[in-house]
């Protein structure tokens, strides 16, 4: 049998606890690894100084903060199986770590933000990043409004003149 080479892997972090009585566990990472952890399927755990493989069942991840994770893993379905998880490090081959895309939503800040049908709404004062939830802050009517981002409703970007038209959806700028 061929064990798993730890200097092929790169840790992205543990299992803290358990999460309720079905095998749950709630993986803290480092954020940098955020996208590696979304597109994967398994994970290596290291139990008594082998990495082991366990995948991770349908629709069984959920991004509970920036941090960390809720994993349901196939075959892993009681607290009992989960506990000794718990405190083992998690680790992906480098060669599956991805790295952050480029912020371009990041660089929209003081661009003009216009709405396909009602025309120019104001200036982006900030772009925030919630967990993958990017959020733009606008001055619309002497007050700030937040507009969920999604690459969706983007309807043309003009880096010349620092414009980003957006199709917005009905009611996000009534009072």
């Amino acid at each position: 049998m061929e064990t798993i080479p730890k200097a092929d892997c790169e840790k992205i972090g543990y299992f803290r606890k358990t999460h309720g009585v079905h095998g749950d566990v709630v993986l803290e990472f480092e954020p940098q690894f955020e996208y590696s952890i979304e597109a994967t399927d398994h994970f290596f755990v290291e139990l008594d100084g082998l990495l082991v493989p366990f995948y991770i069942s349908d629709s069984g991840f959920r991004f509970t903060t920036a941090k960390s994770a809720i994993v349901t893993f196939d075959w892993v379905d009681s607290e009992k199986y989960a506990k000794r998880l718990v405190g083992c490090s998690v680790y992906l081959f480098k060669n599956e770590i991805i790295d952050e895309p480029e912020e371009n939503e990041l660089m929209l800040e003081a661009y003009l933000l216009v709405d396909e049908e009602l025309g120019e709404i104001g200036m982006i004062n900030q772009v925030d990043d919630y967990s993958g939830n990017v959020v733009l802050t606008v001055s619309y009517r002497g007050n700030e409004i937040l507009i969920p981002y999604n690459e969706e409703i983007v309807v043309a970007i003009d880096e010349t003149l620092k414009t980003i038209t957006l199709n917005l959806p009905e009611g996000i700028l009534e009072d």
